[in-house]
C-alpha cells in the first residue's frame, strides 16, 4: 500500500505546507496548503517532480540536505529559498520526520513541513536594492534641481520684468508731458488757422494720432502696475472701425486688410485703449508673419455660442463660464507656424525670428486675461495663422468717446489761477491757455513754491491747476498744505494716469475736478468752466 494516500489524509488538514518526499528528493504527494504557498494550482504539482526544481538552491546542496536527513533519520532545521512560480524568492523552515519502509527495495521517506520566513538577501539583491536607492536618490536630486533652476529662472525672469516695469512708468510720464505739449500746441494750431483752413484737416489728424499716442503711455502704465482699466461697454466693430485708418498706415503696402463686421454686434465689458492695443499688436504680428511677401489680413467681428467643449481648448480657460461671446478675428496669410512654436508664442520674450517676431503677444495675452477673455489659435506652416480674441457679450449700450465740440466759442473767465507743473514746456503752454480764456496766472515749479505762491495770494486765487507727479512734494502733500490754509480751496488734479488711479488718494478731501494729460484747450476749458460754475464747497 502506497503511504501517500494515507499521509494525504492527514496533510489535507493540515495548515501548513507539507510535502512527502522519497530519499532522492522527489515528491511522493504534496497538500494544498503547499500548492498554493508555491503559487502553482494543485493539480499541477504532480508525484514524481523534485522538490528541487522549486528551490533557490544548487542540486549538490540538495541532494547533501537530503543525504543528512536520511542518515539521520530527521531533517536537521535547515532554512532553504523557495522560488515562487511568479520568481519570487521566499524562504521556509523545514521539519519533519524521517519514515524507512520495511521493503529493503524502495527508500527512505521523508515527511517534511515549512513554514514561510523573512529571506535573507543575498550580496547581490543587497546590492542590486542599493544600486536602485541610489538611482532613485540621485533622481531626486535631478528633479530638485531642475525646479530650482526653474525657480531662479522664474526670479530672473520677475526681476527683468520689475525692471521693464519701472522703465515703463517713467518713460510713461516722461512721454506724457511731451504729449500734453504738442497736442496743446497743436490743438492752439487748429484754434488759431480756423475751421476754413486748408490745413485744418492736418492738424485733426495730428490730434487723431496724439491722443492714440497718448493711449500707448496708459498701455506702459499698465505694464509698470500703475493703471488701472476703465472698464465700459466697447462695440468690437465700433472700436476697429475707428481703428483703420491708423491700422493701414502701421503696416506695409503689401499687405491688404480686409474688414467684415457683423451688423448689430453686441458689446463687452473692457477698456477701450487695452483693446485696440490687443488689436494693434495682432495686426502688426500679421504683418510681420507676411514679411516683405504680398499677403492679406482679415480682420472680423462676431458673437457665438461657446460651450464647455469649445473653452477648453483656449488659452485662458481659467473656468470661464459657458455663454455667449463676442470676437475679433485676426487671420493672415504669412509664414504659419508649427506646434512646437504655437505652444510658446505668448512668452515674454519669445521670438521666431526670421518668420515672425510675435511682437506684443504676451502683453495681448495680459489684457485679454484681464478681461476675463479667451484666445483661440488656429496656424498652418506656409499657410497662415488666424487669432481669435473671445470677450462675454454684454447687454448694455455702446459707450461712445466724446471729445469737447472744437468749434464751440471760447468761455471766458476772469481772477487768478495757480498753476502747479515740475514740467516747464507744459507750464508755458497751460500758462497760454488760461490766459486766452482770460485769467491771471501764477505759476510754481513744484509743490513748496505753490504752498508759498499759495499762502501770499490765497485771497485772490479762484483756483488751482496741480499736478500730481511732482519732486520735493508731490500732489497730494501739495493739496493737503493748501487746505491748511484755505480749506475751502478748488483745485483740479492733472495727471497722465486715468482718474480712476489718480483719484483714488484724494477721495473724501475735497477734490474739485480731474483732467488727464495730454489735453486740447477745449477740454481744459470745459473742466474750468465746469469746477467754476458750480456751487463752492464751504
Amino acid at each position: 500500500m502506497s503511504i501517500a494516500a494515507p499521509f494525504l489524509q492527514v496533510a489535507e488538514w493540515l495548515s501548513e505546507p507539507s510535502a512527502l518526499l522519497a530519499r532522492d528528493g522527489q515528491l511522493l504527494a504534496v497538500n494544498r496548503s503547499a500548492a498554493e504557498q508555491l503559487g502553482i494550482p494543485p493539480g499541477e504539482l504532480t508525484t514524481g517532480q523534485s522538490l528541487a526544481e522549486w528551490l533557490e538552491i544548487q542540486p549538490d546542496a540538495w541532494q547533501t540536505t537530503l543525504q543528512q536527513w536520511a542518515r539521520t533519520r530527521a531533517p536537521i532545521p535547515a532554512l532553504l529559498h523557495f522560488r515562487h512560480s511568479t520568481n519570487a524568492p521566499m524562504a521556509a523552515r523545514f521539519r519533519g520526520g524521517v519514515y524507512l519502509t520495511r521493503s529493503p527495495e524502495r527508500p527512505a521517506i521523508l515527511m517534511v513541513q515549512w513554514q514561510p520566513q523573512q529571506a535573507e538577501k543575498s550580496l547581490f539583491l543587497q546590492l542590486n536594492e542599493r544600486i536602485d536607492a541610489l538611482h532613485r536618490e540621485m533622481e531626486q536630486r535631478r528633479i530638485a534641481q531642475a525646479e530650482q533652476l526653474r525657480l531662479e529662472s522664474k526670479m530672473q525672469q520677475a526681476q527683468k520684468l520689475e525692471s521693464l516695469g519701472v522703465l515703463a512708468g517713467g518713460v510713461a510720464h516722461d512721454f506724457n508731458n511731451l504729449l500734453t505739449s504738442i497736442l496743446g500746441y497743436t490743438d492752439l494750431a487748429r484754434t488759431a488757422a480756423g475751421r476754413n483752413s486748408p490745413v485744418r484737416r492736418f492738424l485733426d489728424d495730428a490730434i487723431q494720432g496724439i491722443r492714440r499716442a497718448a493711449e500707448l503711455t496708459q498701455q506702459m502704465l499698465a505694464y509698470s502696475g500703475k493703471g488701472k482699466f476703465v472698464i465700459q461697454p466697447v462695440r468690437l466693430s465700433t472700436l476697429v472701425e475707428e481703428m483703420s485708418r491708423l491700422l493701414e498706415v502701421s503696416i506695409t503696402k503689401k499687405c491688404v486688410l480686409k474688414f467684415d463686421f457683423l451688423p448689430n454686434l453686441p458689446t463687452c465689458e473692457g477698456d477701450p485703449s487695452q483693446l485696440r492695443q490687443v488689436i494693434m499688436n495682432l495686426i502688426i504680428n500679421a504683418a510681420e508673419a507676411i514679411g516683405d511677401r504680398s499677403g492679406v489680413i482679415s480682420i472680423t467681428t462676431g458673437v457665438m455660442m461657446c460651450d464647455r467643449a469649445y473653452l477648453s481648448e483656449v488659452y485662458l480657460d481659467d473656468d470661464l463660464a459657458e455663454g455667449m461671446y463676442v470676437y475679433v478675428e485676426v487671420a493672415d496669410t504669412g509664414s504659419g507656424m508649427d506646434e512646437t512654436t504655437r505652444q510658446r508664442i505668448f512668452e515674454p520674450f519669445f521670438t521666431t525670428k526670421f518668420t515672425g517676431r510675435g511682437l506684443g503677444l504676451a502683453a495681448v495675452l495680459g489684457i485679454v486675461r484681464g478681461h476675463r477673455g479667451a484666445i483661440k489659435v488656429y496656424s498652418e506652416l506656409n499657410r497662415g495663422t488666424t487669432f481669435k480674441v473671445l470677450f462675454p457679450a454684454s447687454q448694455q449700450p455702446e459707450q461712445i468717446d466724446e471729445y469737447p465740440n472744437q468749434d464751440l466759442e471760447l468761455w471766458g473767465g476772469s481772477g487768478t489761477i495757480l498753476l502747479v507743473d515740475d514740467e516747464e514746456s507744459i507750464r508755458a503752454l497751460v500758462q497760454q491757455m488760461l490766459t486766452l480764456m482770460g485769467f491771471d496766472v501764477l505759476v510754481a515749479a513744484d509743490g513748496l513754491k505753490a504752498v508759498e505762491q499759495f499762502r501770499a495770494h490765497a485771497d485772490s486765487i479762484r483756483l488751482v491747476l496741480l499736478d500730481m507727479t511732482m519732486p520735493r512734494m508731490d500732489g497730494e502733500e501739495t493739496f493737503r498744505e493748501l487746505r491748511r490754509i484755505r480749506p475751502n480751496v478748488r483745485a483740479i488734479l492733472s495727471s497722465g494716469y486715468n482718474e480712476q488711479t489718480a483719484t483714488s488718494r484724494f477721495a473724501g478731501k475735497g477734490l474739485a475736478g480731474f483732467i488727464q494729460k495730454p489735453y486740447t484747450l477745449e477740454q481744459l476749458t470745459s473742466e474750468i468752466r465746469r469746477v467754476m460754475e458750480s456751487p463752492e464747497s464751504t
